[in-house]
């Protein structure tokens, strides 16, 4: 007997679907949300419905954007809008379940396990929200509905906007069979091409391989694509939601080619995320560093030790060994982005030799900012940038 246990539950272009709320002029136009600011360097954070039959869609630049809908309506992304709204959502679905699992500001796993005296069957559970967001909100809502989570993320998307898809699992190998193979989790553009290359492009083409023959080729990734193609996923819906990486990025008004003006930069973001690490009482073990350059190549490296991390000093050490270990900074760059990942308490965190001066250091530092701002008081190596940018 099926067990229809968890929803995924996706809200419809979520920022420009708030600001056609908010106007309703703006209905069944073609919005475009962008960053904090429309400048041609920013990119695309949502786009309706409408601007998607123009290819617009969100991460690509707002100038290409703007050469595919010269018509459409861009508009500044007002995030403390779209928290307040997200707020309701997540009261909404915590009245349905207390596993809610969330997973961006709109969108959430569901395990709606023992609901159904309450509640009703798990279709009925599903309709039953979808018509609360939108009589709450004024907003519409797509729900997939399954027995993991894999499956229940998949299904969402299949009747976007305003949908409920249901994948039972009698249906799961008809469903999945001719899906491209890039709709299983995890597999972008390029482990699509390697795939493409062994005659995979659909779904079912990995059946014939075993798990054998994927893990020797692929590694982990081979094992993971091995069960999800199957629509096998024993992933749990999670509610405590853990912070998994503290990061911080910039991209800038023009290229900057300038080495030490980018290192500059990169202290900088470093000590954000120190101040944020200290202010969450965590520390972690992985320091990664993320680079788009002029031709919107982008690549990422990172380093993990034993010992705990989170200070400024060692978060940008580190973060300034992966640059000169490739000397990543030889091209013009776009942006810039730094980060702290296997995070965990920091009062069990594993000293190394120099963490005590550093915490030292850095709580000082922390006091005066949280007392007076962030930016009153800065260190040296800061200063090479103009007015503190």
């Amino acid at each position: 007997m099926d067990e229809l246990s968890v929803i995924h539950a996706d809200m419809d272009a979520f920022f420009a679907a708030v600001e056609m709320r908010e106007n309703p002029d703006l209905k069944g136009k073609a919005v475009i949300i962008g960053g904090k600011s429309l400048s041609n360097r920013g990119v695309v954070s949502t786009a309706s419905y409408k601007a998607r039959e123009f290819g617009v869609h969100s991460a690509m630049p707002v100038a290409q954007a703007k050469q595919l809908c010269p018509d459409g309506i861009y508009l500044p992304a007002r995030h403390e809008l779209y928290k307040e709204v997200s707020k309701e959502l997540f009261f909404l679905l915590k009245k349905y379940t207390p596993l809610v699992e969330k997973i961006s500001i709109d969108e959430a796993f569901l395990d709606i396990k023992g609901c159904q005296r309450l509640y009703g069957s798990p279709l009925e559970i599903a309709e039953k929200i979808k018509k609360d967001v939108k009589k709450n909100t004024d907003l519409t809502i797509s729900i997939g509905l399954s027995v993991n989570k894999f499956l229940a993320k998949l299904a969402s998307d299949f009747e976007k906007p305003d949908g409920l898809t249901v994948i039972k699992t009698a249906d799961i190998k008809k469903t999945m069979a001719d899906l491209d193979i890039k709709k299983i989790w995890g597999i972008g553009d390029s482990f699509a091409k390697k795939l493409n290359e062994l005659g995979i492009e659909k779904v079912k083409d990995i059946w014939p391989y075993s798990l054998e023959e994927l893990q020797k080729r692929f590694g982990r990734a081979g094992v993971k694509i091995y069960y999800l193609s199957r629509g096998i996923d024993d992933r749990v819906v999670e509610s405590k939601n853990e912070i998994k990486s503290i990061s911080h990025e910039e991209t800038f008004a023009e290229n900057i080619e300038d080495a030490e003006q980018l290192l500059a930069y990169l202290f900088k973001m470093s000590e954000k995320i120190s101040f944020r690490l200290h202010s969450n009482s965590l520390s972690g073990n992985t320091v990664f560093i993320k680079l788009r350059y002029a031709d919107f190549k982008t690549i990422s490296r990172q380093k993990s030790f034993k010992f705990s991390l989170d200070s400024t000093k060692n978060i940008y050490q580190i973060a300034q060994e992966l640059i000169k270990k490739d000397n990543l900074f030889a091209e013009p760059v776009r942006l810039l982005g730094i980060g702290v990942s296997n995070l965990h308490d920091s009062q069990q965190k594993q000293l190394n030799l120099f963490e005590a001066e550093n915490d030292n250091l850095d709580n000082t530092i922390d006091d005066i900012k949280r007392k007076f701002g962030f930016d009153k008081i800065s260190r040296a190596r800061k200063l090479y940038l103009k007015n503190d940018e």
